[in-house]
């Protein structure tokens, strides 16, 4: 039994490295970021994820000296936390029943669909919208308003920009637009109103976090205070702002 000796000395030292060695492999695993297509936050150019809350992302990640690669997934994969293990970030949307699974090391940010009008009097409903002209911007979503596009009833003017669709209500050419209110209070900062007051309604509003952090992942802490870090730092020097629970570049407002 002696030559047995020296064989379950190796498989004990080997043993006893085997933790040693799935740690720092783990360690050195890629980093992925899942997000959703939702222009213009999550967008896509050619092969890259673009967006307000993508160049947002990217900005936290270089101060952060992290590699991540993001990935748009549809949203029930992130939702359903479907969920690869090299996946250590997702774009979530605040949900009482899963919130507990994830680490959010930035503050929760709001977006907004609204509708803008001047001179008829404020509306929120599909029906007071049948036979009126609507400007909606190419490509953005309109969540529960996505009928406007497809029932005749409703007259809509695709623009290609948000500014386009707010000097087509200054000139009377549209009775309404309905737009994601971000790109909206950017846009209208360069058109001269001419003293006209143009008022808003919130038809919906999406609350969440363009990062937050699977609390499975094995660099789930050290990910968080990382990040956090970074945020704190970018704040404090007016790279990032954070202002009526809207999270965005300072460049992007």
């Amino acid at each position: 039994m002696f030559w047995l000796r020296p064989l379950l000395f190796v498989a004990l030292l080997l043993g006893a490295q085997l933790p040693a060695f799935s740690l720092e492999f783990s360690a050195q695993q890629g980093l992925t970021h899942y997000t959703l297509y939702y222009p213009p936050y999550w967008d896509k150019s050619a092969d890259e994820i673009t967006g307000l809350h993508a160049g947002l992302s990217r900005r936290l990640y270089a101060q952060a000296r992290l590699d991540v690669k993001m990935e748009t997934v549809p949203y029930a994969r992130i939702h359903q936390f479907f969920l690869p293990e090299d996946v250590a970030i997702v774009a979530y949307g605040a949900n009482p029943q899963t919130d507990h699974r994830l680490l959010f090391p930035i503050p929760q940010t709001t977006i907004e669909l609204k509708i803008y009008g001047i001179h008829s009097e404020p509306v929120t409903t599909l029906p007071e919208l049948e036979g009126q002209d609507v400007a909606i911007k190419r490509g953005y979503p309109l969540g529960g308003f996505e009928v406007l596009r497809e029932e005749k009833k409703y007259h809509t003017v695709s623009t290609n920009t948000v500014e386009q669709a707010i000097r087509l209500l200054l000139l009377n050419r549209v009775n309404y637009i309905i737009t994601l209110d971000d790109t909206f209070q950017k846009d209208i900062k360069k058109i001269n109103l001419r003293g006209k007051k143009i008022w808003s309604r919130t038809l919906e509003k999406l609350d969440g976090w363009p990062i937050a952090i699977v609390k499975t992942h094995p660099r789930a802490q050290e990910l968080h205070k990382r990040i956090k870090q970074a945020y704190e730092e970018l704040k404090a020097e007016g790279v990032v702002s954070y202002k009526n629970n809207r999270l965005l570049l300072s460049e992007d407002l």
